[in-house]
């Protein structure tokens, strides 16, 4: 795997939403807040595609929707506990701050036999934005010690060490236009595609490289919002936090996501980007992935997701088709309890071997402002291998 060094800083979409209708990591982006009638992200995120630092409303929102309530009325007010440090530091319209914290302990087992067991530091992040007038900036540094290096390495800034390494997985600056309709802007940002979920080993995250822990790329960005529609396109220069230069993948990425109804919403995504040396393989590639993305809430207490993406990948001829696809419901009967079924399955061609299979059952308890407990017990088949078997337990803090 190539070192990273310092240069730059959503069963066939649930067979297509029955055709129409984790791990979790370190921004928070939950597409299930559909539920609560919020179909776009930048009423709560200065980043329109969501993930990464909150507003001051979004905070709010975060202590009022999100957690339990114990009993409390649904329209008491919150006070300064959703602030920067639980109030500590003053709110700001300009500077935005925000900390994630996330630790946990996983077990992995392969046909039966223990083969990982291990706490994680998973996360130690600081971010910063900045909203002033029409200009726009973000920023976020932090550290990843040396046991979840592999999961963090696109993001390094310091080469990795015993004593684990500095990660700035977002940085950059823009400007706001049309009444904020429009944000324009350059830098190392999250890829626009899909479902931007939380469980980023799921694989239309980890197979698109999509996933908002470490695969952001460096480039300039066009993102709209409206009451209706949301969308972004991202022209990709490539990760400069990698070397040599021929590892950097270039192209594009985008998607487009339609409000049907007040808790139903579809959209589109497509990618395409080349490298001269893939990342992985050392190859000369080629990689394009379009695809189909829904939520959908029938009911506040339950939401759908799902995501279906073609995948076509060349590394020599001929190239390789194949397809990854994710549905999920999340079931909140208490507000701040959820219980998550997930589904997913992974074909990557010829090349690839059988069709693989993953289940994951999850539960997460938002227990209180700024505090979040997440459970997965995740089982993956392919034919001819033994399945694995991983289970993980976290504790998320965010200031």
């Amino acid at each position: 795997m190539i070192r990273a060094r310092a240069r730059s800083l959503w069963l066939l979409a649930f067979v297509a939403c029955a055709l129409a209708v984790g791990w979790s990591r370190p921004a928070r982006a939950y597409p299930w807040m559909i539920r609560h009638d919020y179909g776009g992200c930048a009423t709560c995120h200065v980043d329109p595609s969501g993930a990464g630092v909150l507003t001051e409303y979004g905070r709010a929102q975060s202590a009022i929707l999100l957690s339990s309530r114990y009993g409390a009325p649904a329209d008491e007010d919150p006070g300064q506990t959703p602030d920067f440090l639980f109030g500590v530091v003053p709110a700001s319209d300009v500077l935005l701050l925000q900390g994630w914290f996330r630790n946990g302990y996983i077990w992995n087992e392969s046909g039966g036999q223990l083969v990982d067991q291990r706490l994680l530091q998973m996360v130690a992040d600081l971010g910063a934005d900045v909203v002033w007038k029409q200009f726009r900036a973000g920023a976020r540094l932090g550290y990843n010690g040396f046991n979840t290096a592999v999961d963090s390495e696109l993001a390094w800034v310091t080469p990795a060490s015993p004593a684990g390494s500095l990660v700035s997985r977002e940085h950059w600056a823009g400007v706001s236009l049309a009444d904020d309709s429009i944000l324009l802007r350059g830098g190392r940002m999250n890829v626009p595609f899909g479902l931007r979920n939380i469980e980023h080993p799921s694989w239309v995250r980890s197979e698109t490289r999509t996933d908002i822990n470490q695969d952001q790329q460096d480039g300039v960005a066009v993102a709209y919002s409206n009451d209706w529609l949301r969308g972004e396109l991202l022209g990709i220069a490539g990760n400069y936090q990698i070397n040599p230069d021929v590892y950097r993948e270039r192209g594009y990425a985008a998607f487009a996501e339609f409000a049907v109804a007040p808790r139903l919403a579809a959209g589109v995504s497509s990618l395409i980007t080349h490298a001269a040396a893939d990342v992985l393989t050392h190859k000369e590639t080629t990689r394009q992935a379009h695809g189909l993305f829904v939520r959908a809430a029938p009911w506040k207490e339950l939401v759908f997701l799902g995501e279906f993406d073609a995948l076509v990948t060349r590394a020599g001829a001929p190239a390789e088709a194949g397809y990854v696809a994710f549905a999920q419901a999340d079931i909140e009967p208490i507000q701040g309890l959820h219980a998550m079924v997930t589904g997913e399955t992974l074909n990557r061609g010829s090349a690839g071997g059988a069709t693989s299979f993953g289940e994951w059952l999850g539960a997460a308890w938002f227990a209180v402002p700024h505090v979040d407990l997440r459970f997965d017990a995740i089982r993956r088949t392919q034919s001819g291998t033994p399945a694995t078997l991983t289970y993980l337990l976290q504790l998320q803090v965010y200031l």
